[in-house]
């Protein structure tokens, strides 16, 4: 079975019972280079709440300006929302590179407090041009790694905080953590995580097992559920309400850290073999080139929504789980002249797995034109 998310091996699931917790130091250590430390949460969209609430702290309980790219999940922010930030979107181009011309331009008008720089889809982006921007403006640099595997090239070399979620291209039920380069923060962050509960990981596991003893079909009668259109927003859903990592993440990911080299050669072979077998189709296109990181997903343009709507709807009669972008942040959906190339790329393009765990014919077999 062809599954969007990497599947747990039994044997991991089998040694939950004797595998150890390992404090956040130690857990942290194939993410942390360069790092001052880790704090650890359930969900990455916490760790950025951390931040905004550690900020309001250390500045009397103002609410901070929090630039983002335009081209980002919305619902990911609702606890930063929550937390009181100002968020502003700034525009990202069809490269999804920042248009510093624009921020530029809105700085004159006033300056951020923290700027998010994301690197899409595992893909490193360039953080230098960032980094001076922040400094310009007295601003601090958060690197969304979320969708990166582990450090790659530049990635988690430049910002202030650093995030990676583990629980998107890892087969553990929850985990993200963020990397601090002054320790001096350290100790605010880790309060908003500390002393809440971690969230129940049984569901996770019973669920994983039912998709291993029983693939393709059977589960998806069972789950009941319908397709989502490729221009259809994903469905809202209430995050947990606990922030702390699970015992059983925090002992399948001991487990696993070890092993991202090889997961990482697993997914550029998989990435590799999919551009081959798009580089001569009709329509769609591969997003990057060949790269050295390992990516989150392989990414096709299309030149237009109805080309990538068809695509979507052939693949997913196929049985591959292809996706669409979440959802875009209201704000940008409300100025679409300003945020044109973040609608555009919503509008077209169109995400396929490659995870480790799928087998690079079966991915082919599936997802391929």
């Amino acid at each position: 079975m062809i599954t969007a998310a990497p599947m747990p091996a039994w044997k991991d699931l089998l040694a939950l019972g004797a595998s150890p917790l390992a404090d956040d130091a130690t857990l942290a250590g194939p993410w942390a280079a360069g790092s001052a430390g880790a704090a650890w949460y359930s969900r990455g969209a916490f760790a950025i709440e951390a931040i905004v609430r550690g900020w309001a702290r250390a500045h009397g309980n103002a609410a901070p300006r929090f630039w983002l790219p335009d081209y980002f999940c919305n619902q990911s922010m609702a606890p930063a929302r929550a937390a009181g930030a100002q968020l502003v979107f700034y525009p990202v181009g069809d490269d999804l590179r920042p248009r510093w011309d624009a921020l530029d331009r809105m700085a004159a008008e006033a300056s951020p407090d923290l700027l998010m720089l994301v690197h899409y889809f595992g893909e490193p982006q360039d953080a230098t041009p960032a980094l001076q921007f922040c400094r310009r403006h007295g601003a601090l640099l958060i690197e969304d790694a979320a969708h990166a595997l582990a450090p790659s090239g530049c990635i988690g070399a430049a910002g202030d905080f650093v995030l990676y979620s583990p629980s998107k291209v890892l087969p553990v039920p929850d985990g993200a953590v963020l990397l601090v380069r002054e320790a001096g923060v350290l100790a605010s962050l880790k309060q908003d995580a500390r002393g809440n509960c971690a969230p129940p990981a049984l569901p996770w596991i019973a669920k994983r097992a039912v998709q291993k003893v029983f693939p393709g079909a059977p589960l998806r009668i069972l789950a009941g559920r319908r397709s989502q259109r490729f221009d259809e927003d994903a469905p809202a859903r209430s995050l947990p309400p606990e922030r702390a990592l699970s015992p059983t993440a925090r002992r399948m990911l001991a487990r696993l850290g070890p092993e991202l080299s090889e997961f990482a050669g697993a997914r550029r072979a998989n990435a590799r073999a999919l551009r081959v077998a798009w580089s001569s189709a009709p329509d769609g296109r591969p997003l990057s080139g060949d790269s050295k990181a390992a990516p989150y997903r392989f990414v096709l343009r299309f030149k237009s929504e109805d080309a990538a709507a068809r695509a979507y709807d052939r693949l997913r009669r196929r049985g591959c789980p292809a996706e669409s972008w979440p959802d875009l942040p209201p704000e940008v959906l409300a100025d679409p002249g300003r945020h044109a190339s973040a609608i555009r790329l919503r509008r077209t393009l169109l995400f396929l797995p490659v995870h480790h765990t799928l087998p690079t014919d079966a991915i082919i077999a599936s997802c391929g034109p």
